[in-house]
């Protein structure tokens, strides 16, 4: 076996389908876990999933069906690989995006993404809120960040409408080890950035919401922002939902997450 295929089937999910630090992983990330901070397994109903993107986001030309059948396809191929199998052991959102090409990612967040997010949270949950808090305004300020292969989702979005499925696995990781951690996993995952991660939580606006314990933050890691050491991120605060930026300084810390999404 060639160096290459011993990192593709390596373990690289624990057993609660956190993906575990490359051991040759040199940004900042914590190789252990107590697991405190922890998304919440969303429902996986897939037409109220479908139905809530669709009703925001608009018609993206595939019906519920289609899209839960696209989506338990991305379920199936993960687990007959034995190097992302371990994936599907933590939360997951399958979501829906449909096809567009926005040239100013951040201009598209503001305008179309993150009002779509408040609007689906008003509805799924109206006893709580979503906030963008972030008033200095996007444009201009997010581009895909190099070795996140993130640019490969925002290429499918311009080919036609994209199902994919969302998974907050990156517990305790820096942004940098974040980004470091592609290089060793399979081709098949990519690191989520803003559309994927609002749909997903469009798709599931309860993804952050924990009335037993605390959720993580979870970082547009997919996504460079327009100053070295800072990100952009969703956060709950209680059981309220909000977007903003933070400095982060390439650090980590036990509340701090990214997400690797697989696309149908």
């Amino acid at each position: 076996m060639n160096a290459p295929d011993m990192i593709q089937t390596a373990q690289r999910f624990d057993a609660h389908g956190r993906c575990l630090p490359h051991e040759g992983t040199q940004a900042a990330c914590h190789r252990q876990t107590r697991r405190y901070f922890l998304p919440a397994q969303p429902a996986l109903d897939y037409a109220a999933i479908h139905q809530r993107i669709v009703g925001q986001l608009g018609d993206a030309g595939v019906d519920a069906a289609e899209f839960e059948r696209r989506a338990r396809d991305v379920l199936a191929r993960l687990a007959d690989d034995e190097a992302t199998r371990g994936i599907l052991n933590g939360p997951h959102a399958p979501f829906l995006l449909p096809a567009a090409s926005h040239g100013d990612i951040g201009e598209a967040l503001e305008s179309r993404y993150l009002p779509a997010v408040e609007r689906a949270y008003a509805q799924a949950l109206p006893e709580y809120s979503f906030s963008n808090h972030h008033k200095a305004g996007l444009a201009g300020k997010l581009t895909p960040a190099e070795g996140s292969r993130h640019q490969r989702l925002i290429d499918a979005m311009a080919s036609g409408p994209v199902v994919g499925v969302y998974f907050p696995c990156l517990l305790e990781y820096s942004v940098p080890a974040a980004i470091e951690q592609m290089a060793s996993l399979p081709q098949s995952l990519l690191l989520a950035g803003g559309y994927d991660s609002c749909a997903a939580f469009i798709g599931s606006p309860d993804l952050l919401l924990r009335r037993d314990g605390y959720p993580p933050l979870l970082w547009l890691s997919g996504l460079e922002a327009e100053k070295e050491g800072v990100g952009y991120h969703f956060e709950a605060y209680g059981y309220d939902l909000t977007f903003n930026r933070r400095v982060h300084q390439n650090m980590a810390a036990e509340y701090w997450a990214s997400a690797l999404v697989a696309l149908a």
